[in-house]
């Protein structure tokens, strides 16, 4: 049934490996691929903690060049470098491992190794013409962003500007490789930072006007192991069923992006500009807008709180509050000590984002403008 001629919705999952040491599938999963040089991208954290030297050995006969260069919060040159190592180095196939900012400049890479131009001509560039990349496995060191599942990548133009996305098809991997294992080495404060991300994804795509196929179950299935699972991930870093659970939550958060954001990731991405961690930043944006959002869809909001183990009508702002208050997080753009421009620009930004486009309530400059003033007050 498609009421109004609608475009179907469209489910858009990769092959997905999951078990605790299931890095050692690598070899025969490239194979069957048909990639013999793989593109590894990483950074230089993992390449310090060992796990790129693992996912070298795990590629077997395979022998993969290594661009082990993305910054933390990827940057247009990160892309555009790997790009053309992967093309110097006669790739054929691309690896990533790392988190979010990894997972989405190895996008882009497998993107550019099969379609002109730069990541300029796509990232952010609104109905950019592309065909498909070439083959992406994705082995995600954190439990969060959930890019291993979605078809998004974000990416800033420089350093000190927002960061802006691209939604495609050709961005879902074909392989993601959930080994909770990769995630022990992960300090504390990144575990809850991650977190939090999972579960912003799985709450506003659970509240979206989107539907996706079992997309509302995932969502909330999302939230549910959140709720469950991520104070033990913080609290004990050998706790594997905890990791397990909260990669599997991540992995939810991604497919529920397929429905669409919301106000709460506006606000996490007009405040990118100062470096912050995207995880704070969403959960940040929950704080400041899930109550507004929740007035307008109450049935759904209510199915949220039962997931997370409130009561019906409580307020889940605070209870997302609470949650990163006791992870050691903080819970309002004051406490993270954010710098603000001039609020109303910031407001107009937030309005103007495209991930009102699904929710439920789009904020008016105005409310925006409300929301980031409580946000910015101190003890608020």
């Amino acid at each position: 049934m498609n009421p109004g001629n609608q475009p179907p919705s469209t489910l858009n999952l990769p092959r997905v490996l999951f078990a605790a040491g299931a890095l050692s599938a690598l070899a025969s999963e490239l194979d069957a691929l048909g990639i013999h040089r793989p593109l590894l991208v990483t950074d230089q954290g993992l390449v310090a903690a060992g796990l790129a030297t693992k996912a070298i050995a795990a590629c077997g006969k395979a022998a993969p060049a290594v661009f082990d260069c993305v910054t933390e919060n990827p940057l247009f040159i990160d892309v555009d470098s790997g790009a053309a190592w992967y093309a110097q180095q006669g790739c054929d196939g691309v690896l990533a491992l790392g988190g979010g900012s990894v997972i989405d400049t190895a996008k882009m890479i497998a993107l550019l190794a099969t379609n002109p131009g730069s990541v300029a001509n796509y990232a952010g560039v609104r109905n950019a013409v592309h065909g498909p990349s070439a083959p992406l496995i994705v082995i995600p060191t954190t439990a969060g962003t959930g890019s291993e599942a979605s078809p998004s990548a974000g990416i800033h133009p420089d350093a000190v500007t927002a960061s802006v996305g691209m939604n495609s098809r050709h961005l879902v991997p074909k392989l993601a490789i959930l080994d909770p294992d990769l995630t022990r080495s992960l300090p504390a404060r990144l575990t809850a930072a991650t977190g939090v991300d999972a579960l912003s994804h799985c709450i506003e795509g659970f509240l979206s006007k989107k539907d996706i196929p079992l997309g509302k179950s995932i969502a909330l299935d999302g939230i549910a192991r959140v709720a469950r699972y991520l104070r033990r991930a913080v609290t004990n870093r050998d706790d594997v069923q905890a990791r397990g659970e909260m990669m599997l939550a991540a992995f939810a958060g991604g497919a529920a992006i397929g429905m669409g954001l919301g106000p709460a990731h506006a606000i996490a991405i007009v405040c990118s500009d100062q470096g912050f961690h995207h995880g704070l930043l969403s959960g940040i944006g929950l704080v400041a807008t899930l109550d507004a959002t929740s007035a307008h869809v109450p049935e759904l909001a209510a199915e949220v709180a039962l997931a997370l183990g409130l009561g019906r009508t409580e307020s889940l702002g605070q209870a997302v509050a609470r949650l990163m208050r006791e992870l050691g997080l903080p819970a309002t753009l004051a406490e993270l000590n954010y710098v603000p421009r001039d609020l109303q620009t910031l407001a107009d930004a937030a309005h103007q984002s495209h991930f009102n486009l699904f929710a439920p309530f789009h904020p008016t400059a105005s409310d925006y403008a409300v929301m980031f003033a409580s946000s910015l007050r101190k003890n608020s």
